[in-house]
């Protein structure tokens, strides 16, 4: 089922001025399911956000007013200060009991996100209707929380009865969407970077750190697959729904763009704001996971045992202490030793690090800008890490790596990296899978690419529907 003319969500194409903006909750909305909500708006903008964990779930839809960067090089200022200028709206908006605390949005949000490098101008035509960075405030918000889903329609004061229209017409058509769609399965992969390029690069890499120009660097891996039949945004909606089912702990994202949308279930955190408390994770340093519990336990010990990934690890630690200090963040101590998290398939190394921080509108996004690239996703230092990756990659990673999430307009927000994660096209069921693994000094060719193919799966897992292979979760 599809809408009808003037039911789809409007696409702003530039900045709307926020004096002109309105924003109405919906009367009582048809029963649908926000994710299916995403799956039924075809090509619109949209963006998903779930956390089982925080029993969590945004979806906003089409774009009420949007921002892109003018320039490369001060994006992340940019961005902060367009936040700036829209918190009007959060101020209009009436309070609901229980809302508004910043774990939970109360009104309108931006989100979106960041590519991973701004500088490359080379990222393939995939990449097109993403750009260097986008945020948009959508003109559909559904926010669930607890198992109760509010709905948000934000646009120009003058057409907001139009707008509630086509949101109403969008939850009517999700909640008559089979409930049962084709099961996604992925076909076999051909791979856009072979093994032997892969190993030649980190060898390269190698040779770097031995000289002492670097001390990491994280090269990346793409490689293609497609998905059977005809996958339309019915099999991106089964996607998502297993990404949150098989990764619990872990951020299920969606950000789409015309019939391109970046998926993934990302264990990394950026930066999460909340009522002036800033906090993020250290997630650097690696291991496989076991058959057994006990198996696991000791591939966790020897990872801590490590000098190698204990290297990897405290040098994400040290750059996200000293960009947050420098950000103004008052930093709490530091764990002086890291501690497991363990996931589906692969186990990591991770430091939380915890301060208080500003909540003037767009702090946030400051943040972001402070902190990405982090080591963990590019390497040190950092700028000679991207010089090694803009000539050794053999094409742009778009946002694969790059910061995504939202902010609630008064800086209460979180924004993830963009990892375990895979760009479908709807329009030929072609998915690329990304993955990336850190190289220091002792690291070995062979285990790096065995780490990107446990990375690699994330989205792949997924597509079948049977049971996830067991193992200890």
């Amino acid at each position: 089922m599809s809408l009808a003319a003037g039911e789809a969500p409007t696409e702003a194409h530039e900045p709307t001025d926020a004096r002109q903006l309105g924003h109405r909750a919906l009367p009582v909305a048809p029963s649908a399911d926000p994710v299916a909500v995403f799956a039924a708006a075809g090509n619109a903008t949209r963006f998903c956000w779930i956390q089982p964990d925080r029993d969590l779930t945004l979806v906003g839809i089409g774009a009420a007013t949007l921002w892109r960067p003018e320039t490369c090089a001060h994006r992340f200022a940019e961005a902060a200060r367009f936040a700036s200028d829209l918190a009007p709206l959060l101020r209009r908006h009436p309070r609901r009991p229980g809302a508004g605390s910043g774990e939970t949005p109360a009104g309108p949000i931006l989100c979106g996100g960041f590519a991973f490098d701004a500088e490359r101008d080379d990222h393939p035509a995939r990449w097109a209707d993403f750009g260097a960075g986008a945020l948009v405030v959508p003109e559909l918000l559904g926010i669930t929380r607890r198992g109760t889903t509010r709905w948000l329609a934000t646009a120009d004061r003058r057409r907001l009865d139009e707008a509630v229209d086509r949101s109403v017409a969008l939850l009517r058509v999700a909640a008559a969407v089979p409930a049962a769609p084709p099961e996604p399965v992925l076909l076999g992969q051909r791979r856009s970077t072979e093994d032997d390029a892969y190993l030649a690069m980190i060898a390269a890499a190698l040779a770097q750190i031995g000289a002492g120009t670097l001390s990491k660097v994280v090269p990346a891996r793409q490689i293609t697959a497609r998905l059977a039949g005809s996958p339309g945004s019915g099999t991106i909606g089964v996607l998502l729904q297993r990404l949150a089912a098989r990764y619990p702990t872990a951020t299920t994202f969606a950000v789409g763009y015309g019939s391109h949308t970046l998926l993934g279930a990302t264990p990394e955190l950026l930066i999460r704001t909340r009522g002036g408390a800033a906090e993020t994770d250290a997630l650097a340093g690696s291991c496989a996971r076991g058959e057994t519990a006990s198996d696991d336990a000791a591939l966790g010990r020897a990872m801590l045992g490590s000098a190698k990934e204990r290297r990897e690890h405290d040098a994400v630690v040290e750059h996200l202490q000293s960009r947050l200090s420098a950000a103004g963040v008052a930093l709490e101590a530091v764990p002086a030793r890291p501690t497991i998290r363990t996931l589906p398939g692969i186990q990591h190394l991770s430091t939380p690090l915890r301060g208080r921080v500003g909540t003037a509108p767009g702090t946030i996004l400051e943040l972001v800008g402070a902190l990405h690239p982090t080591p963990a996703v590019a390497g040190l230092p950092t700028g000679r890490a991207l010089e090694f990756l803009r000539t050794h990659e053999s094409t742009g990673r778009g946002w694969f790596s790059g910061p995504v999430g939202w902010t609630d307009l008064a800086s209460n927000g979180e924004f993830c990296l963009a990892l375990r994660s895979g760009l479908v096209d709807s329009s030929n069921g072609e998915v690329s899978l990304f993955a990336g693994s850190g190289v220091v000094a002792g690291s070995e060719p062979a285990a790096e690419l065995a780490e990107t193919d446990t990375k690699l799966d994330a989205v792949p897992a997924v597509t079948d529907s049977g049971p996830p292979a067991a193992r200890p979760q």
